[in-house]
């Protein structure tokens, strides 16, 4: 993929996010192809995240310490966070499936890496803004958030040919239903405390 064919997919992704996963689909990537991607993108977005720490550190450092050795940990929080996303693509599979989509693992696997790599483009926008406008990053945080929501609904419609988003969100919330109790396993093992010591 040439620099602009890549920016391209980045704004249609942004203002058409369902035409942007119907055209990253019609590549026919296979499945290997996809775990590639997504555990490359595990490892960058690890080095960004251990980036932002080292620069703009918790004020409070208990903060780092209830968050358990998973984030202070760069090749611990790659596995996880590689096997967080495994886990996403394999729960919005088989949710797809049951309300009626066609989706496959490989589908969703090659969706989930390419938003990874828009949030890798986030995270270094931040990182920056976080240094010369903390405010404006908060912002942009919250601003993403939302608009990232909204992007995932698209690509999980589109994957399992839904006709509305309605169902894509059926789909959410019966995989993050799924994945609280993968995860929750998942961290534990990592070492993740959640606040309250629970």
């Amino acid at each position: 993929m040439t620099g602009e064919a890549f920016w391209s997919l980045v704004r249609q992704t942004l203002f058409e996010p369902r035409e942007a996963a119907g055209r990253i689909l019609s590549l026919g990537l296979p499945a290997r192809e996809g775990w590639l991607v997504l555990g490359l993108m595990a490892v960058l977005n690890t080095l960004v995240y251990s980036l932002s720490i080292r620069l703009s550190p918790p004020s409070d450092p208990a903060m780092m310490d209830m968050m358990g050795p998973a984030f202070g940990a760069p090749l611990i929080f790659a596995v996880t966070l590689f096997a967080a996303l495994a886990l996403t693509a394999l729960a919005f599979t088989h949710a797809g499936r049951a309300l009626g989509g066609t989706g496959r693992m490989r589908e969703m696997l090659v969706l989930l890496s390419w938003m990874q790599a828009l949030r890798l483009l986030l995270q270094v926008v931040l990182v920056v803004l976080a240094m010369v406008m903390p405010t404006l990053a908060g912002v942009v945080v919250i601003v993403a958030a939302v608009w990232g929501l909204y992007i995932l609904l698209a690509f999980v419609a589109e994957a399992h040919g839904f006709d509305s988003l309605w169902r894509a969100a059926g789909v959410l919330i019966i995989g993050f239903v799924a994945l609280v109790f993968g995860l929750s396993l998942l961290f534990s093992l990592a070492g993740v405390r959640v606040a309250g010591g629970i």
